[in-house]
């Protein structure tokens, strides 16, 4: 019903201007970005598979997809820059009015989960872990939220450590999203036995309070992906470097991969309800 009723909106050309809803992201608080950005992006984008397709046929039909987005005809493609961005809005707008709505459901809070990396694991499976993370909730007790899958690429840039110190280069698919408040304090105590820290995931479940902010909301199903690395960073009240994180651009082959598995994801892929649904209202 979700995915059927978003496409129907996205269709219709909502989600795509510049009228609300409107928050501030990132430690800068700037703006999400505008319509004519995207479709620059979009640009660079189809641009980049065309280039680099060597003949494949799923990646030129992408390619000719995106291409072909546009205010009388819309793709609907996950991988679309345009429609991931009206998508957004739309999760974002009725986040926001069923928040409003029902504040007896609440308080909510922030709730960030991230599955050890596989060994071995060579193709991005949201499907997969998208089950992975519904049956975890589950066992730690959740039964309401509203949740994005994200994906991020992660690199250990510490160059100063020898190469056993230091971890493989690797995908992560990543859960966030809002869930009430008890529920969540009495799930991440289990979450943390379910899911231990590793040298490459340090804090895979982290939560904190939601104060309403439709960022946080918005970050649950942003339409763009980082390249993470891990550094070591000099601070002046400490001795040693410590450990940090900053963030790049996606390389080439990065993008590809990415594209290609949110084609299998399809629209509704990255999209979690735990014990919600999405009907219209007349």
């Amino acid at each position: 019903m979700a995915a059927r009723l978003l496409c129907a909106m996205l269709r219709r050309g909502q989600g795509y201007g510049v009228k609300g809803p409107t928050w501030r992201q990132g430690r800068k608080k700037r703006p999400p970005a505008r319509p004519r950005d995207v479709k620059a992006t979009a640009r660079k984008l189809v641009k980049r598979l065309r280039k680099h397709a060597a003949g494949d046929p799923e990646l030129l039909r992408i390619a000719t997809a995106l291409s072909r987005c546009n205010r009388r005809h819309r793709c609907l493609h996950p991988a679309c820059p345009q429609c991931g961005r009206a998508l957004q809005r739309l999760l974002v707008r009725t986040t926001g009015r069923f928040l409003q709505a029902h504040p007896e459901l609440g308080p909510w809070r922030v709730l960030s989960l991230i599955l050890p990396v596989r060994p071995g694991a060579t193709e991005i499976e949201f499907a997969e872990a998208w089950d992975c993370y519904v049956a975890l909730l589950q066992q730690a007790g959740l039964t309401r939220g509203v949740f994005g899958l994200d994906l991020s690429f992660n690199e250990d840039d510490r160059r100063a450590l020898p190469d056993a110190d230091r971890f493989e280069p690797h995908a992560c698919v990543h859960l966030y999203g809002l869930a009430p408040a008890a529920e969540v304090k009495a799930a991440v105590p289990r979450l943390k036995r379910l899911v231990p820290a590793t040298e490459a995931v340090r804090r895979p479940v982290r939560s904190t309070p939601f104060d309403g902010d439709l960022a946080a909301v918005a970050y649950s199903f942003k339409p763009d992906f980082v390249r993470r690395q891990t550094i070591l960073k000099d601070k002046p009240d400490r001795a040693n470097p410590v450990r940090n994180t900053r963030k790049r651009p996606l390389t080439v082959e990065q993008q590809i991969r990415l594209v290609q598995a949110l084609d299998r994801a399809g629209q509704n892929g990255r999209i979690m309800l735990l014990g919600l649904s999405m009907e219209a209202i007349a």
